[in-house]
């Protein structure tokens, strides 16, 4: 894999090359994506404003509906901009991350479908214990992971497919940058990249329509031993609509993506819209039209806008599924066919009350000092705001910042800007209030997107251990070993690495059931959540300490192996000088790693028993506000090219406004 992609353009040629063609298409498929746009979004608002349609399978619907949503606006947009448009270029970049994002969505739907056809399994053959197997846990558990298998399936097969060498022709026969035409203007030998897309396509496709045949075949089956007519005829019903969408996509894409490369130039086209367009549009008709309960729940919003009902007369959103109120400990029990009876009994004696919602302990109960504190971490989340800020638009806008150093600096400067305003804007309003609770589902978005931005950094700060290692230890290949193309793919696997524990962290946690105590030290991580359940906590202690192990050892061991063989080359050098500035180019990182990973260790290595300790609050306060507002202040003042480069930034201000 190699080659020069950062220069490289692509031209779209479109469906046709007609001007008399053009502004007819254009009209016709910005019709059908405002179409598709307006039905699947009608389908999220009805499926969540409708107390009736809180169940599973309209669970899965609505994110078929947000899937096909995304992966439609991936395509039209740019489509319906280059039939109005002479330039039909796309950049190497654009081209690749369209793929991605078309790749990821488009394996989600596959996945989507396959659960739903898995749902209607259950619902028709084992429905007495439907709502014991097919929980709301269990749903969220099914989507979570097929959009974090989804994700790691396009990225590989992305990098396969646009890591190659393009040196040839650059036309893209197609309205969007498909893999079958791409991989067309490969010259490096594709074979490795042929092998890969086939390991997708029998994986994400092949695999999730062996799932989807399987259940209807066992669906089948069970209907034909129906005794009543009118049984069979209703069984049958709930499955219309999912086979009929299930056979426009998988008919389409096969049709599309298995027929000879020769005639791939005129019907792959036509199966492309399809495939890309139609079948988005039509999914919210197949689903109102066909379906009574839809249809049912539609009259019933329309009778309520009219006749001006309030908004409290509909029932909250996280009263979805029935089951969701028992806890999950009992929950297990009735899934491993426990007794009703006797659970139930078991569950009254324990007198066991799922919490929905947490408290955080706090600071302090004394009024003047919250006053106080407000005003400190105010004041200490403005300097993050505003150095961060200052770094990423000071990176931006002076050339001689574009390195793989500051471009490293500039992703360190955001993540450290979304890792503050996680946990300050809740802490100072918890400060002012009285009354210091957080909801179940804000407690979940905040445990994933700490441990998201957390592990994040802790790659980046590698990433820029690797950095220093290359430019002091081989300075002559540094160009070519850290090219802007390796830079963003350390920087897109340290975002992954941190989605993929974040993903994880909040599934374990989701299985988890919380009856007594709900209070919390400042803000939400995970290992005091597990230390709140009341429910197996086995699972949950494997994941952490595995993502503890796998993510947080191997940075470390990246930086410490880099500055191993660092130390040894500076003290090589024989100038003094030489040996000072190499030395001032890794004080900056140094001193960032230091305090972020000391201030993680007296965090997270503490004693169980001194967890809920003054030291531990202060420490916390050091790890997620103070490093994040030192950063900035770290690279600007032990940094001569970040002081020129703001030196030169406000001369040109000073300039344009005299």
């Amino acid at each position: 894999m190699g080659g020069n992609h950062t220069q490289i353009k692509f031209i779209l040629l479109g469906i046709t090359d007609s001007p008399y063609s053009q502004t007819p298409l254009f009209v016709f498929f910005l019709l059908i994506y405002i179409v598709t746009l307006v039905g699947n979004v009608g389908i999220i608002i009805l499926v969540r404003v409708s107390p009736s349609l809180h169940t599973p399978m309209y669970f899965f619907l609505t994110h078929l509906a947000f899937t096909e949503v995304c992966y439609s606006t991936v395509i039209s947009p740019r489509m319906l901009a280059d039939l109005l448009s002479e330039d039909k270029t796309i950049s190497f970049s654009n081209c690749m991350i369209q793929f991605l994002i078309f790749a990821f969505f488009a394996t989600i739907e596959c996945h989507l479908l396959a659960m739903m056809a898995y749902d209607r399994h259950i619902a028709i053959c084992q429905p007495l214990l439907y709502a014991s197997i097919i929980s709301s846990h269990v749903c969220w558990q099914l989507v979570a992971s097929s959009y974090l298998f989804a994700f790691l399936s396009a990225i590989i097969c992305t990098w396969s497919i646009y890591g190659g060498t393009f040196c040839g022709p650059n036309h893209i026969d197609h309205f969007f940058c498909d893999f079958v035409p791409v991989l067309k203007l490969v010259c490096s030998d594709t074979h490795s990249s042929e092998m890969v897309i086939f390991a997708f396509v029998t994986i994400n496709i092949v695999g999730m329509s062996v799932i989807t045949v399987l259940s209807y075949i066992s669906i089948l089956h069970t209907v034909l031993r129906m005794c009543s007519a009118q049984s069979r005829a209703r069984a049958f019903h709930t499955c219309a609509s999912h086979l009929m969408s299930v056979a426009l996509l998988y008919g389409t894409a096969f049709f599309m993506y298995l027929q000879p490369p020769s005639s791939h130039r005129s019907l792959g086209k036509v199966a492309s819209i399809f495939y890309a367009l139609i079948n988005p549009m039509l999914n919210p008709f197949i689903y109102t039209l066909r379906n009574k309960e839809v249809k049912g729940a539609l009259v019933k919003c329309g009778r309520r806008f009219f006749n001006h009902w309030t908004v409290s007369e509909q029932l909250p959103p996280h009263r979805a599924f029935s089951t969701c109120n028992i806890p999950a400990c009992w929950r297990r029990n009735l899934q491993r066919g426990a007794d009703t009876e006797s659970t139930i009994q078991t569950m009254a004696q324990s007198n066991c009350t799922q919490v929905t919602e947490f408290s955080l302990a706090g600071f302090t109960e004394d009024p003047v000092t919250q006053v106080n504190l407000f005003l400190l971490f105010l004041l200490t989340y403005l300097v993050t705001m505003l150095g961060n800020l200052g770094i990423i638009i000071l990176i931006r806008a002076s050339p001689h910042l574009h390195s793989p150093m500051y471009y490293f600096l500039g992703n360190l400067a955001f993540v450290d800007l979304c890792f503050s305003t996680i946990i300050t804007p809740k802490m100072l309003v918890d400060l002012l209030l009285e009354k210091k609770s957080t909801a179940y589902a804000g407690c979940i978005a905040q445990v994933f997107l700490l441990d998201l931005f957390g592990i994040t950094e802790y790659f980046l700060l590698a990433s820029m251990a690797y950095d220093r290692y290359v430019a002091i230890c081989y300075p002559l290949l540094y160009p070519l070993v850290l090219p802007p193309k390796c830079c963003f793919q350390l920087v897109a696997g340290s975002y992954l690495m941190g989605l993929t524990n974040g993903v994880g962290q909040t599934i374990s946690m989701s299985t988890l059931s919380f009856c007594s105590s709900s209070t919390i030290n400042l803000f939400f991580d995970i290992a005091p959540l597990i230390s709140l359940s009341s429910s197996d906590t086995t699972l949950s202690h494997i994941i952490l300490t595995t993502a503890a192990s796998l993510f947080g050892v191997s940075s470390i061991l990246v930086i410490l192996l880099s500055y191993v063989a660092i130390i040894p080359t500076i003290l090589s050098i024989n100038s003094d000088d030489g040996k000072r500035k190499a030395f001032s180019t890794c004080t900056s990182h140094l001193t960032t790693v230091s305090i972020f990973y000391g201030a993680s260790f007296f965090m997270y290595l503490n004693p169980s028993s001194d967890s809920s300790r003054g030291g531990d609050k202060w420490a916390v306060v050091l790890y997620t506000m103070v490093t994040p507002m030192l950063n900035p202040l770290i690279y600007s003042l032990r940094n001569k090219e970040v002081k020129e480069a703001l030196r030169r930034l406000l001369k040109i201000k000073l300039s344009l406004t005299y």
